[in-house]
């Protein structure tokens, strides 16, 4: 099962003329204007197949004195959405037609990360931008082309291990202020993945470790099957499987509410010491057209070992059970042992379990979209 890749866009605006040879249609009427690059590469890079992270976000390049003063509050928080999209990507496509202090940082900051940087500008090109980029065009469209075929991919193992290597970094740290802490990934797939313990967290005065790769594992499914994903950022000053009034579960209510949403995912780790493999239980009513989900979803991890009964699930009741009887969705949740939660020591069995859960999700996902249309 194969991981998109997710191309970064930044930077200022290309002369639409330089469109003008590309396959873009000309204005309709008088008044009408090109798309701005953005757009056409957006369109282009969709068409093939890649997806496109964050291509309307505020442009640093059109900042002037006087605007940056103004926005100085939220400026902290402007570069922290940042980094952490560049972080999601693979790729990172810079327009360097308006030279921005933001677009260089965030060309070296990709650079370092290890992602593939491709920028669009006016030659020569500074010695800066040749040592941290792996290619530059003048032409927007040759840039495309270059991107498309060489479609940067991670594997998914090391994506995982990457990611995870970031989240750890916020394990048990608390948000900054005015930064939610949580994080939601966006999807086609009318799913939606939990990982309320990716982070560290608090429960009745006591604190508990994060459940370590179920923040990164839902990131991937977000990424290989288009599901949605909710997972905790930073360190959750209380547990929101116990305590329902948290903001974690007040975006999650947001969420559902929308109308996207016909199941919910919870991943969930077991230590050493709880019980072994994997175990699976679920709350609410499944659609009566279709087979029960907790049934569905065992057969497919069956195929790693046999899924052990409900147990353990006293912690996670409370939001479960708010899913399905107040927001009437049903709720799977899985508790996947440490040892499928290794990916640098025994990088099998994590994709394994991935891989099965994709399979479930895509499947659930797709007989829920087309019930839908």
């Amino acid at each position: 099962m194969s991981l998109l890749s997710s191309i970064y866009l930044t930077g200022g605006a290309i002369d639409p003329s330089h469109l003008a040879q590309q396959p873009v249609r000309a204005p309709s009427h008088p008044g009408a204007s090109f798309p701005d690059w953005r757009t056409f590469a957006l369109t282009r890079l969709q068409n093939y197949g890649l997806r496109v992270v964050n291509p309307l976000e505020y442009a640093w390049s059109d900042v002037d004195l006087a605007d940056a003063i103004d926005i100085a509050d939220s400026s902290n928080d402007r570069v922290r959405r940042s980094l952490d999209l560049i972080d999601q990507c693979d790729g990172l496509l810079a327009n360097l037609e308006r030279p921005s202090y933001g677009t260089a940082m965030e060309i070296f900051y990709a650079h370092r990360r290890g992602k593939m940087v491709t920028v669009v500008g006016p030659s020569p090109f500074n010695p800066w931008v040749l040592t941290h980029s792996q290619a530059r065009f003048s032409d927007i469209d040759l840039a495309l082309q270059y991107i498309i075929g060489q479609q940067p991919q991670s594997a998914p193992v090391s994506w995982a291990v990457q990611n995870e290597a970031q989240l750890s970094e916020r394990y048990e740290q608390m948000p900054p202020a005015g930064e939610p802490d949580y994080k939601f990934l966006g999807g086609e797939l009318p799913v939606l993945v939990l990982a309320p313990h990716a982070t560290a967290f608090w429960r009745e005065g006591e604190f508990h470790s994060q459940e370590s790769f179920t923040g990164s594992m839902a990131s991937l499914l977000n990424r290989m099957t288009g599901c949605h994903a909710l997972i905790s950022n930073y360190c959750m000053v209380a547990d929101p499987c116990w305590y329902l009034d948290t903001p974690f579960r007040r975006i999650l209510t947001d969420i559902v509410q929308a109308g996207q949403i016909g199941l919910v995912l919870m991943l969930m780790g077991s230590s050493w010491q709880e019980a072994p493999g994997l175990q699976i239980s679920a709350y609410g009513e499944a659609p009566s057209n279709y087979p029960e989900y907790e049934n569905r979803l065992k057969l497919r991890m069956c195929e790693l070992e046999p899924v052990g009964a409900k147990s353990f699930d006293h912690f996670v009741r409370p939001i479960a059970a708010f899913l399905a009887e107040d927001m009437r969705v049903p709720v799977a949740v899985m508790r996947l042992h440490k040892r499928y939660r290794m990916p640098r020591l025994q990088p099998d069995l994590f994709m394994q379990a991935t891989e099965a859960t994709a399979s479930f999700l895509i499947e659930a996902g797709g007989e829920l979209a087309r019930s839908r249309a």
